[in-house]
């Protein structure tokens, strides 16, 4: 049985082949990190995401789209993949791809480690500004840091969540009527990324800024707890709605007399 100290070291060897072995090959301009590690906040089990860049001659054959979601790849793609161990898994999903490239996640073989492998031309690429670079041998440009979104339309998307949230409530304490735990459970962590979303959009600060791993919300075994969570999750919102109400200079509904009524039929 491995141990979790043995996945990151096989993690940081593989990463260490992966930068040595692309950067020898004139295929490749430039690879780098993102995800956790371009975060700065990679842990034991955190897989690689890895951007490779292809130099113009090769784009086209490696960048290929054969099917936009697949359980495979091209065969030009998996002897790359392969380079660095037997494939256990292979998953194909360019709706994650950049324009004119290709995002596959590989499970390998013996190891379970994890990599994202996203592939684009070097025509017009450039390097995420939140990314640690492997090697770069064409001095690629970085992208801006993002910037808050247009004010007026986030104005208007608060008071869309604003209602979204208390329509979500309603459906929330529909099924802690039925006694359907799991999905209550959900209900109450999108609730909490809701009003999450709120704060961020009145703070004027750009998703990438904010973005946290893991649940926003705590888990809450029995009925009882879910409702006082629930409980908890209104008064929260009920205290932000000044600001609400300042950032979006909209009249906001607040239907806390059906929410009542409808809390009332859980006995609680």
């Amino acid at each position: 049985m491995a141990s979790l100290q043995d996945y990151r070291i096989g993690r940081e060897t593989l990463l260490k082949q992966i930068g040595t072995e692309l950067s020898k090959d004139e295929r490749f301009v430039a690879a780098w990190l993102t995800g956790s590690y371009g975060r700065n906040d990679a842990d034991e089990v955190s897989d690689l995401d890895i951007t490779v860049v292809v130099a113009g001659p090769y784009s086209k054959l490696l960048c290929a789209r054969e099917e936009q979601v697949s359980h495979r790849t091209t065969k030009e793609r998996l002897a790359l993949f392969s380079k660095f161990g037997r494939t256990a898994l292979i998953h194909e999903n360019n709706h994650n791809a950049p324009e004119n490239g290709t995002f596959t996640f590989v499970l390998y073989s013996g190891s379970a480690l994890m990599v994202d492998w996203v592939l684009m031309p070097e025509e017009n690429a450039e390097r995420s500004y939140q990314s640690i670079l492997l090697f770069d041998k064409v001095n690629l440009p970085v992208s801006p840091p993002p910037v808050p979104e247009e004010l007026q339309a986030s104005k208007k998307t608060v008071a869309e969540i604003w209602a979204f949230f208390w329509m979500m409530v309603a459906i929330t304490i529909k099924y802690i009527s039925r006694g359907d735990l799991v999905h209550v459970q959900n209900f109450i962590e999108q609730l909490h990324g809701l009003m999450r979303e709120i704060e961020r959009r009145i703070k004027r600060v750009p998703w990438q800024h904010v973005y946290t791993r893991g649940s926003a919300s705590q888990l809450q075994p029995t009925r009882e707890k879910q409702i006082e969570s629930l409980r908890q999750l209104i008064k929260r919102m009920q205290t932000l709605k000044p600001e609400i109400t300042n950032f979006t200079e909209v009249e906001l509904v607040e239907p806390m007399e059906e929410i009542a009524l409808l809390l009332s039929l859980t006995g609680k």
